[in-house]
């Protein structure tokens, strides 16, 4: 009984994180005014999330551990990397959002897990089964019917999916907790976002202290914090498969988002594009359960 209420937490803290990402965030980040740019916006919010984390890491007694990833090579070496990739991941939603390309990116979104696969074939050498190269012939697909509707490559919904797929496949390299890594990446970061930070306020370029969007900046370090802290507690209380069908619900809610909030044009383009996704992601998931039932006969 203990095992089943724990799953069920995990379950509504996974739901609650998700609804974040999908509903809360693009709401949030319209909330800044149109001269506030999407790189100001991401080094603030890898400044206040190396700064709240390490308050909640502090009192969570998880400096040790800190120190001992910082003193490794290779392990802050790849930590860099992978810090480098979820800050262009962050910037380039951002910049999604504050050009209303919400539905991009939601498309994005959903490649996730079919980008994993083909990161996976490509650089891990791992095998890919005849249902999961349908599966990725299938996103390709996708793509270029948004390359011929605008003769342009949808450059939002291809960089946000890749980027991440190379931040997983990183951080398959280092063995760290999940809340650990992501401090240590932000803090290697840090220095980066600080100099440009420095740079646009002493340029008069900076709109940090202006009341409405300094207090919008420094409150994206918790916007980050919370959602990763249910994220993180969720996995530990779920199995990883079920919340792998769980994370479809925030480009989901996304994309309502987009079209409902916003007005963002939903076109029979794009709607081919995201019915291929979709059906890709039916195809990938099927076999999973597939497999798993048989497993279990």
């Amino acid at each position: 009984m203990q095992i089943k209420d724990e799953a069920t937490k995990g379950f509504i803290l996974a739901v609650l994180a998700f609804v974040i990402w999908g509903g809360f965030y693009p709401i949030y980040f319209k909330q800044f005014d149109e001269f506030v740019g999407a790189w100001e916006i991401l080094i603030h919010r890898i400044i206040w999330s190396s700064i709240f984390m390490a308050i909640f890491l502090y009192f969570t007694h998880y400096f040790d551990e800190i120190k001992v990833l910082l003193l490794q090579k290779r392990t802050r070496n790849l930590l860099f990397l992978s810090g480098f990739m979820i800050s262009l991941n962050w910037g380039i939603y951002i910049y999604a959002v504050d050009n209303s390309k919400i539905l991009e990116a939601s498309l994005g979104y959903f490649m996730n897990p079919l980008m994993n696969i083909l990161v996976g074939f490509l650089i891990f050498k791992e095998r890919v089964n005849f249902i999961g190269k349908i599966a990725v012939g299938i996103v390709f697909l996708a793509v270029a019917i948004q390359f011929y509707a605008y003769a342009a490559l949808p450059v939002i919904a291809i960089v946000l999916p890749l980027s991440f797929a190379v931040y997983i496949g990183v951080r398959k390299f280092v063995n760290v907790k999940a809340l650990n890594g992501l401090f240590v990446e932000t803090l290697l970061i840090l220095p980066l976002a600080l100099a440009y930070f420095f740079y646009i306020q002493t340029n008069d370029m900076g709109h940090f202290t202006q009341p409405k969007n300094g207090a919008l900046l420094i409150i994206s370090g918790i916007v980050t914090i919370v959602p990763l802290v249910m994220f993180n507690a969720a996995t530990t209380r779920m199995k990883l498969s079920s919340l792998a069908y769980v994370q479809y619900l925030s480009p989901s809610i996304s994309m309502l988002v987009a079209v409902f909030v916003y007005g963002e044009s939903l076109d029979i383009y794009k709607i081919i594009s995201f019915s291929l996704i979709w059906f890709a992601i039916f195809l990938v998931s099927s076999q999973n359960l597939i497999i798993k039932f048989k497993r279990k006969i």
